[in-house]
């Protein structure tokens, strides 16, 4: 068998066959690597695919980046690299901050929108991003790049493959990296990664040995940008006097669209609206650097594919991941009971907290699969566990009598814990074709997860003697039955599917550690009713979707508060979200087509309450029979014309999300509104007809995104009060709304050697 058809056996068990009964979306091998010269993470190259959404903290799309599949976050989205599990156990997230060059060691990329098959890991409640690696070159290959662009973009990288030695030996490596300046003030940092590959090839099997590593130093600003309002619309021009703004581009037309409350503060405004600033500072007069995000994490996967014979195929991967990272974060004027302090005479102080983590993540992942005529057999399994220890240090603090009774002897110490979790998986899946055009399938997966953290949280609560840290001692057992059916159509270039699946998910460790001391949270449930229709011909293709996602005890915020004052996720018993997704495309003449896809949606929870903070009396509940879940837009749409003209190609993207509500309550005044952005790219690729110390072809590349300059966000956050005796009401509340904003117009020139 050749490299690539095994390496096919590697991911077999967690894709979704062509024609199965689930909605998905495939990205190739050469779009990844061309993408990669971006410098941009990931989601930003999977949102021009149906119902998928992408931001960052810096507004240019590289460093802390985050994507929504449906609606879902990314604790929600299953990751996998060959099979294994890339999701954190503990807060089910992947973070896309230091993975911006994977593009050049991918071979393909399955997108499963929804429950999907099952996979290997954390449960899917959004959708499923599978990961294939690119089998490895067995001709002698080499790949350098570099590109520049806005706000000192830089990104370079190298690959290279030795081809097959001694007859069996392939040893393959790369290095990309990626620095900024970014948009948002004081998101300046870099991050990349790195890929050195062992492949020995048998005449029916590989052995294949990888190591992975992502690492980051980026400048944060999570915060977003925040700004503060009195009450009045924000969207009917009516801000009014306390701010000076009255419409929301006036906040990014007069500076506010690059602050950061993590690295400067708000001084005064000029005469033509624009703010001025001013850094953090340490006692000694020197400015506070900015906030760091620091992360390292190195993934090793020992993989072993077997062709037994012409109805069977073995994989097993052995994979062990070890991450360490921390910010430090300047904190002006604090209250000392945040850290659990107490100090005669002193309330608030500045303090520089470095709070982090490291973890260690090692298991298996395997399947056997087999293929008949009529049937088709897969079983497979997956065993992960996971070490945690979460830490927290106060590293400086303005006041000099509270540094020499905290930090005589080095860092103050105010947190420390542990968690450990158990994640073992067994799947069957089986095809059968009833005819030739018809196909059944089933899926039965049965998943055991053990939870366990204890120790002490960054959260304090007031005693009689002064404060306490929250004590941790959570342990927690999970059994999950995950079955899944379907039918699948396929006749000359029409198809069709139909299929049923339930999912169940434990909660992350926000959902505990947040919660305090109200009730624990239990379980989500998903039960997730797909059909759909295709049609592929030689120049028009075109694919529609239906889905019912109907959720029980969803995870969202309320308002309420919680015994350590922090936002309680509450389950929700009745939530759910209705869509439409359609693709089409087609080939005008050989060298220009037109492709497009949009996803339509109703996302709602039913009898929700809102617990609004009462500056009067405590909180209010505000009752809601049906409302929007938030961030959840109802329409993402993207447009795309490809030009292809000998070595030359362009391609022109509109991308479009309608208004996303920022907390529960479809609410305008507390909403993103909608946006529409333009992409332009090109390149040109040159071959040598002599080469020149082994160059075969330079490829010249150009990006141009946001041409027309839009002023957008693509998320961001909302703390609303009601205080009447202030002029407050439910309908005129206090607001403090955070933007993440997307940077203007930026353009990216891009070269490429190949050897």
């Amino acid at each position: 068998m050749s490299i690539e058809q095994l390496q096919e056996v590697v991911v077999k068990g967690v894709r979704v066959k062509p024609n199965g009964p689930f909605a998905t979306s495939g990205i190739d091998k050469q779009t990844l690597q061309d993408f990669s010269r971006s410098g941009k993470e990931l989601p930003f190259l999977f949102a021009r695919t149906p119902g998928v959404m992408a931001w960052s903290d810096n507004g240019v799309g590289t460093g802390t980046s985050y994507m929504r599949i449906r609606g879902a976050a990314d604790s929600r989205i299953n990751v996998t690299l060959d099979g294994v599990p890339l999701n954190s156990p503990e807060d089910q997230c992947v973070f896309w901050a230091n993975m911006n060059s994977y593009g050049s060691l991918l071979g393909n990329v399955q997108i499963q929108r929804g429950i999907g098959t099952s996979t290997n890991g954390d449960g899917a409640f959004g959708g499923t991003v599978a990961m294939s690696s690119a089998a490895p070159s067995p001709v002698p290959s080499g790949e350098a790049s570099l590109s520049y662009g806005s706000y000192n973009t830089l990104n370079f990288g190298a690959k290279a493959s030795t081809g097959i030695l001694w007859d069996h030996l392939i040893i393959d490596g790369s290095y990309h990296q990626t620095s900024t300046d970014g948009y948002v003030h004081g998101t300046s940092g870099r991050s990349g990664s790195y890929y050195g590959g062992l492949t020995w090839l048998g005449n029916n099997f590989t052995i294949r040995y990888k190591n992975v590593g992502n690492f980051e130093k980026t400048g944060q600003a999570w915060n977003g940008v925040a700004a503060d309002y009195d009450g009045n619309s924000i969207m009917d021009g009516t801000y009014g006097e306390s701010t000076g703004i009255k419409t929301y581009r006036d906040m990014y037309d007069a500076g506010l669209g690059q602050y950061n409350t993590l690295y400067e503060h708000i001084t005064g405004q000029n005469e033509d609206g624009s703010y001025t600033t001013e850094r953090y500072y340490l006692n000694d007069g020197t400015p506070w650097p900015k906030t760091t995000d620091n992360f390292w994490q190195d993934h090793n996967l020992l993989t072993g594919a077997w062709h037994i014979s012409p109805n069977w195929d073995a994989t097993a991967t052995l994979h062990y991941t070890y991450g360490y990272g921390y910010y430090e974060e300047f904190r002006p004027d604090n209250k000392l009971s945040k850290f659990g302090l107490v100090h005669e005479g002193l309330k608030r102080a500045d303090f520089v907290r470095k709070k982090g983590l490291s973890q260690n993540t090692y298991g298996a992942v395997g399947s056997v699969n087999y293929k008949g005529e009529a049937t088709e057999v897969i079983a497979g399994f997956s065993v992960q566990k996971f070490d945690g220890n979460h830490f927290g240090y106060l590293t400086y603090t303005s006041s000099d009598e509270l540094a020499q009774e905290i930090l005589a002897d080095g860092d103050y110490k105010y947190y420390d814990s542990d968690a450990d979790k158990f994640d073992a998986s067994f799947y069957v899946k089986a095809s059968y074709a009833i005819s030739s055009a018809l196909e059944a399938f089933a899926d039965l997966q049965y998943r055991h997860v053990d939870y366990n953290t204890d120790g002490i949280n960054d959260k304090f609560i007031a005693t009689e003697s002064g404060y306490e840290n929250q004590s941790l001692d959570i342990h927690k057992h999970y059994n999950f039955f995950n079955p899944k059916a379907g039918l699948s159509y396929k006749n000359g270039p029409h198809s069709a599917y139909a299929s049923v699946a339930i999912g169940n998910r434990e909660p992350e460790r926000n959902n505990f550690t947040d919660n305090g001391n109200y009730p624990a949270p239990s379980a989500e449930r998903l039960h997730d009713y797909e059909m759909g229709y295709g049609y592929k011909g030689s120049k028009v293709h075109a694919a529609l979707g239906l889905y019912f996602m109907n959720y029980h005890n969803q995870f969202v915020k309320t308002g309420l508060k919680s015994d350590i004052g922090e936002d309680l996720t509450t389950n929700i018993k009745r939530s759910h979200r209705l869509g439409l997704e359609a693709s089409a495309g087609v080939k005008a003449c050989s060298w220009l087509s037109f492709e497009g896809n949009i996803a339509l949606s109703s996302n709602r929870i039913s009898d929700f309450d809102e617990v609004v903070e009462d500056w009067d009396n405590g909180t209010q509940t505000i009752h809601y029979d049906n409302s929007t879940l938030a961030f959840s837009p109802s329409c993402i749409a993207n447009l795309f014309a490809d030009f292809n003209w000998k070595r030359f190609t362009a391609t022109l993207h509109l991308n479009s999300v309608s208004r996303q509500y920022l907390d529960n309550t479809e609410n305008i005044d507390r909403s993103l509104p909608a946006y529409c952005v333009a992409n332009a790219s090109a390149g040109y690729t040159l071959p040598l007809a002599k080469r020149f110390a082994g160059l075969r072809e330079v490829v010249f590349g150009l990006q141009l995104n946001n041409l027309l300059n839009s002023h957008y966000a693509s998320s961001g956050w909302v703390y609303s009060a009601i205080y009447e005796s202030g002029g407050h009401t439910n309908d005129k509340r206090y607001y403090q709304i955070g933007f993440v904003p997307s940077a203007g117009f930026t353009a990216t020139g891009s070269i490429t050697l190949r050897f």
